[in-house]
């Protein structure tokens, strides 16, 4: 109470055009007092507020703190789900590209089954020809076979003939037999790469939905049937 009604000396003092301030100047040192009580009280709010203002200021760097700690947690859970994203990629990719590559596989054996259908069809031909030069020649002995000074070479003409034609029969046969073996070969194999493509294209589609791909590729490899002579 006695620090309100305190008159620093200073005031007291007379000065330039003013009258000196004494003790029982009453009205003058209530005025002064009530200034500082009210100086008094706002200083003790602006001291409420700026520990009020402390008080916000530790608990939002404390939000902030924690922020800042889910923000790395959610970033490593990004960087996570990227990575097994990632690797998820890179398997899906290796997959296509060993499916592409059966289907490569599958092409080329198509290719060599129509390649061998060409040379059996060619050897057909071929055993047809024999055929009918034997057919003619045997036309040719039964006209000349009133000539008998010409029956013995005719007859040596058409064992040879015969000879000939068997020895070419034989060897047609058995190369019909061994290309009939590597047909059947190819056929299981290609068989067996497309029961393996559409399983893994299957398998694919499953993973990973929504990606459109196993159900293309199954459509594209109905046209991969065996290929039968």
């Amino acid at each position: 109470m006695e620090g309100r009604n305190y008159i620093p000396p200073s005031l007291l003092l007379p000065r330039q055009g003013l009258q000196p301030l004494t003790v029982s100047s009453a009205p003058a040192r209530y005025v002064i007092g009530d200034r500082y009580y009210v100086q008094h009280r706002e200083m003790q709010s602006l001291l409420i507020d700026n520990h009020r203002l402390m008080a916000l200021h530790v608990s939002l760097q404390q939000e902030l703190s924690a922020a800042r700690k889910e923000l790395r947690h959610l970033s490593s859970d990004v960087d996570k789900v990227k990575a097994e994203r990632d690797a998820q990629l890179r398997e899906v990719y290796e997959r296509l590209v060993n499916l592409e590559a059966q289907v490569k596989s599958i092409d080329e054996s198509k290719a060599e089954l129509v390649e061998v259908q060409r040379d059996l069809q060619k050897l057909r031909s071929e055993n047809e020809e024999l055929d009918d030069k034997l057919n003619k020649l045997r036309r040719d002995v039964a006209k000349e076979s009133l000539e008998w000074h010409k029956i013995p070479m005719l007859k040596a003409e058409l064992e040879a003939m015969q000879e000939e034609n068997q020895r070419g029969s034989q060897a047609m046969e058995n190369y019909r037999m061994f290309m009939a073996g590597e047909i059947e070969k190819l056929k299981v194999e290609a068989v067996d790469a497309e029961k393996r493509a559409r399983a893994a294209a299957a398998a694919e589609a499953v993973s990973i939905p929504g990606t459109g791909y196993g159900a293309g590729y199954g459509n594209r490899q109905m046209g991969y049937a065996a290929v039968t002579l």
